[in-house]
This record gives structure tokens, sequence and C-alpha cells, in this order.
């Protein structure tokens, strides 16, 4: 039963968040300049021709007080209806899930790198056998992390497509592609879980059972293998909520600099044309996504260390 209700309030945080992300988001849109008749007539500065511009609010539904529109918009949402995006004249969730696929592979398979690269990165600063090369690998995972995200993907187009050929510039569909891709939302986050892993395989080697370990003979190899990336691992754990919500967000710029048709680039068109549906869906789906990879790791917490309270 401690269980049970260590997860309900867990799910209960989780509603929360989901209902934050909606409302800030929703009321975000009305805090930028200009409104999605002025994009739609005009460009999303707004225009000068007021007749046609009343006439398109009153198209769309946006020429209603803002709390009207927020509650018909919760009260919808809730019913699993976004609406119709102001752009694209359809279902908001239908172009969002058309488009989600996309997405979804570019950041499966970067979270995927990123848990090799970090655990692997992490492992070998400290199982190297010479202090020097434990030092240089050291300083690898900061200085992957330090690299701004734009230049990271812009070195790779310019390296992979423009440089040796072995991608398209634009929206290249094949896997090595969608590899390279990838590589810009997998770096920064392997590099975080590499320097979380070293930093708590460190301190557990300096606890006293693994003294006691190595009085019985295990090897410091074996030590690390068998008992400290268990106790290093609650902290990696932690910060996985973070790593997907992280390359889930960086998917936007990524899709954006390879010019892939994704779920980042309609949030892009839908932020700069003040589409409300289309920015709905897409901030509830991400949100709905962190959300349940905490629960998960969540629940998972008291499996993995049993002197975590449930309560």
């Amino acid at each position: 039963m401690d269980y049970l209700r260590y997860l309900a309030r867990r799910a209960l945080y989780g509603v929360l968040v989901l209902f934050l992300a909606f409302t800030g988001s929703f009321f975000l849109l009305f805090v930028i300049p200009g409104d999605a008749a002025g994009a739609l007539s005009f460009g999303g500065d707004g225009g000068t021709d007021q007749s046609v511009l009343d006439a398109q609010r009153k198209l769309l539904g946006i020429d209603r007080p803002v709390l009207v529109q927020y509650l018909d918009a919760l009260l919808n949402a809730l019913r699993g209806d976004f609406g119709t995006s102001f752009a694209h004249k359809q279902s908001a969730t239908e172009v969002y899930f058309s488009a989600f696929g996309m997405t979804l592979q570019l950041a499966s398979l970067g979270l995927a790198l990123a848990l090799v690269f970090g655990f692997v990165l992490g492992l070998l600063t400290v199982l190297a056998p010479f202090a020097w090369l434990r030092e240089a690998l050291t300083s690898i995972p900061p200085l992957a992390a330090s690299l701004p995200a734009f230049l990271t993907a812009l070195l790779l187009l310019q390296f992979f497509a423009f440089g040796t050929g072995l991608i398209e510039p634009f929206n290249d569909d094949s896997f090595l592609g969608l590899f390279v891709a990838s590589l810009c939302i997998a770096i920064p986050g392997g590099s975080g879980i590499a320097q979380l892993l070293a930093v708590n395989l460190e301190q557990a080697m300096r606890s006293p059972y693994v003294e006691t370990l190595a009085n019985w003979g295990l090897s410091r190899r074996a030590v690390i293998l068998r008992h400290g990336v268990k106790n290093a691992l609650l902290p990696v754990m932690t910060a996985f909520g973070t790593t997907v919500g992280g390359i889930f967000a960086g998917t936007v710029l990524t899709e954006t600099v390879f010019s892939r048709n994704g779920v980042g680039r309609l949030i892009v068109d839908a932020v700069k044309g003040k589409d409300t549906p289309m920015v709905l869906i897409s901030v509830t789906v991400s949100a709905a996504i962190f959300v349940i990879v905490s629960l998960i790791v969540d629940a998972l917490y008291p499996l993995v260390d049993k002197r975590i309270k449930r309560a």
C-alpha cells in the first residue's frame, strides 16, 4: 500500500505538470506580439486592414475573451480534442501525429546513443589503467556538454553533407542521415550521463565496503562492475527523466538545422504563426512524455535501492 501511495502521489505531480504546461503555453502565446489572424493575413507582425483582421479573428474564434478561449481549449483538451490547426485547416492532433513518427525515430536513436556513449565513457574514465588516460577521458564530457547544440549540428552538417557528401543537406531520410542528426542530441545527453556516472563511481570507490571487498581479493575492475555501478546508478536514473526531456527539446533545433520533417519544425512554425491548437498539442504531448518517463524512473527507485522510503 505504501508503494501504491508513493506512485499515486507521483502521478498527481505529473497531472499538475501537464496542467501547468498547458496553461503556461496557452497564455504565453498571448504575451508574444501579434496573433494568428495577423500571421495568416499579412505575416507574423499583423497587418493594417482592420476589417480583414477582424473577420479572420472571428473565423478563428480568437475574438472572444482570453479566459473563455482558455476554458474552451482546456475542456476540449480533456476530451482529447485540441481543435483545428489555424495554418493546416485540419485537426491539430492529426497533423501532430502525422509528423510524430519522424521525431520519435530521431529521439529514440539519440537516446540510445546517449546511453551507450554515457555509460561507456563513464566507465572508461574510472577503469582506464593509466592516470593520464583517466584525466584525458574525464575532460571529454564537460567539453562535449559545453558545445552549443546549434554549433554541433552545423559542424556535423558541414562535414557529412557539404564536406564528404555522405548525406543530403536537406531532409535526408536515409539511416545515415538519421544517425548523424541523432548525434546532435546524443552528445550533450551522453555527456551528462558520463559525468554523473564517473563522479558517483569515484565516490562509491572511496566507500569503506570497497576496501573490505579488496581485502577479499576482488580486483578494482570487479568491484566497480559488480558493486560500484549499482550504487552509482541512482543519480543517473534521477537525471534520466531530464535527459529524455532535453533530447525531445533538442529535436526542435536538430530538425530545423537538418531540414527534417518532424514535430520540431511544426512547433517552430506554430509558434511563429500563433497557431494555438498546434502549440497546445505539441507542448502537452512533450510534457506527457516527460511525466511518463519520470513516473517510470520513480517507480524503479525503490526496486534499485531498498533504503528509499516508499511513504
